[in-house]
């Protein structure tokens, strides 16, 4: 392999010495004076040889460097002469070695695609480094030279007080932002839905820059970006001092207001405000339409503000969704989080409903940690409806469910999450098992 190097500026003599542990290097200069510097300098380097001349003079290639054998062009020149010797060597010569341009700034002009030149500029190098180690603090990396270097892509160092620590995928998905990679030790894993986060684990995160840096977030430090992991809007169905409330401390960019039960939900909504108002004999209630169509959270407001303590119901076939979402928004309402799971009697219980246990405890030792929040498991037995309405009547102020859409209760096959949503008097927090692939 052979590397040619054009122009002597600034860092090439470092450049010289790492390029020429693996790769014979041909140094080309046309100011004869600093060849001679360069060469009593590197004149330990067994690999280098240097020709003076021009770069963009095509003799210089015909006679002096045999393409055939050259893998690589490193330049060190200015903007407009890098591409003069990259037209001469892509069109003349049908060159088709790596071309690298290291830059002081980055350049413009999309000619350094056409022409096939990966750019190494100091600034975005300086500025990768300087916010890793500022930003990142070694947890974060931003990656220098791939994409378009606007934080669209992102490793994360996944820690043992990370709130992602043994979290399921399932429980980490956002729209427009997603896990592509995770790196356990020396193996390399495709993420799946099952798979569980260890400390240790680097995840490459990718997506929309913005969506990026609040998934980041939430990885990292716990950082609530509820409901922004949907959208960016807040749908408005009704006004008052419960609307106000919720308002003042969700992080919505934008509040739309749509009319008391909107047929379709605008572009990147990400969260509902709804009025349990009770329709006509043949109108469905707005839990129904909810639970029938309904792909982003919603509240359901019923006057129980403030919510200071919050029910989370884990009788639920979404419970991988709701938890994290459900302290998300206690988070940002500084509310006081009891998870509640209704199984059977003791001598009866199931092996999935232990499973379901042990992971519940699991879960609110780490978020305890994690979030900062105060969080209780509550076990009660019998009837998952009945126990959970039958508790709702002491001091909680909100009711927090998971669902899947399009799953409601019928006459022979009740569903939990919809009858207490019905059948409860407290405002309700409903959130959606969703997929956020596009």
């Amino acid at each position: 392999m052979k590397t040619v190097i054009l122009g002597l500026g600034r860092y090439v003599e470092e450049i010289t010495e790492i390029v020429a542990g693996f790769s014979e290097v041909v140094v080309v200069e046309r100011e004869g004076e600093k060849l001679m510097s360069f060469l009593e300098k590197e004149k330990s380097l067994e690999n280098l040889s240097v020709v003076k001349g021009s770069a963009t003079d095509i003799e210089l290639w015909v006679k002096e460097i045999d393409l055939s054998q050259v893998e690589a062009v490193i330049s060190f020149l200015d903007s407009e002469t890098t591409l003069a010797v990259a037209r001469v060597l892509r069109k003349s010569f049908s060159f088709k070695g790596v071309f690298v341009f290291v830059a002081k700034e980055r350049p413009e002009g999309k000619e350094f695609r056409q022409l096939n030149i990966e750019t190494v500029s100091v600034p975005d190098v300086l500025g990768a480094i300087l916010k890793n180690l500022l930003k990142g603090k070694g947890v974060v990396k931003y990656p220098v030279g791939i994409g378009m270097r606007k934080g669209e892509i992102v490793e994360v160092l996944i820690t043992p007080s990370s709130p992602a620590s043994y979290m399921k995928l399932s429980q980490l998905r956002q729209r427009n932002a997603r896990i592509a990679l995770i790196y356990r030790e020396e193996e390399v894993i495709l993420p799946r839905t099952d798979i569980r986060i260890q400390p240790g684990d680097r995840l490459l995160v990718v997506g929309q820059p913005q969506q990026v840096e609040l998934f980041v977030g939430s990885l990292t430090s716990g950082i609530s970006n509820f409901p922004l992991r949907w959208g960016t809007k807040g749908v408005l169905c009704a006004e008052g001092e419960e609307a106000q409330y919720v308002k003042e401390r969700l992080k919505v960019r934008e509040w739309v207001k749509e009319k008391c039960f909107p047929e379709s939900l605008p572009e990147d909504t990400g969260i509902v405000l709804l009025k349990d108002e009770k329709g006509g004999f043949f109108s469905r209630s707005p839990v129904d339409k909810v639970f029938s169509s309904f792909k982003v959270p919603s509240l359901l407001m019923r006057g129980s503000n403030p919510y200071e303590n919050i029910l989370v119901s884990a009788n639920t076939d979404a419970l991988g969704f709701l938890l994290p979402n459900a302290l998300d928004f206690a988070r940002l309402f500084g509310s006081k989080v009891y998870v509640l799971f209704v199984t059977t009697v003791e001598k009866m219980i199931s092996k999935e409903e232990k499973e379901v246990l042990e992971s519940l405890k699991s879960f609110i030792e780490r978020a305890k940690v994690s979030s900062g929040l105060e969080i209780e498991l509550i076990r009660k037995e019998g009837n998952p409806v009945r126990e959970t309405l039958k508790l709702l009547k002491g001091k909680f102020n909100l009711l927090a469910v998971g669902y899947v859409p399009g799953r409601r209760s019928s006459l022979f096959n009740p569903y939990t999450p919809h009858l207490l949503a019905k059948r409860t008097k407290l405002s309700t927090l409903l959130i959606p098992e969703v997929s956020f692939e596009r």
